[in-house]
């Protein structure tokens, strides 16, 4: 059975999804693999700051509108 999919950070999924940027490009931009960005996502990781930077510059948006 798949387990439910917990948002814990909405903000910045709304921004991939709106964007159409997948988790596997968002772990490119990161040089990370895919399933360490659905652990972060997940919360079951950190962010690094020096990914969240990177994130808020790739995306113009800064960390108030994407993290909390």
């Amino acid at each position: 059975m798949a387990r439910k999919h917990e948002v814990i950070f909405p903000k910045l999924e709304y921004e991939m999804v709106v964007r159409g940027i997948s988790q596997k490009a968002l772990g490119k931009l990161l040089r990370v693999s895919q399933p360490t960005i659905g652990r972060k996502l997940a919360g079951k990781c950190d962010w690094k700051i020096g990914d969240i930077e990177t994130i808020c510059n790739y995306l113009n948006k800064d960390y108030y509108e994407l993290f909390k």
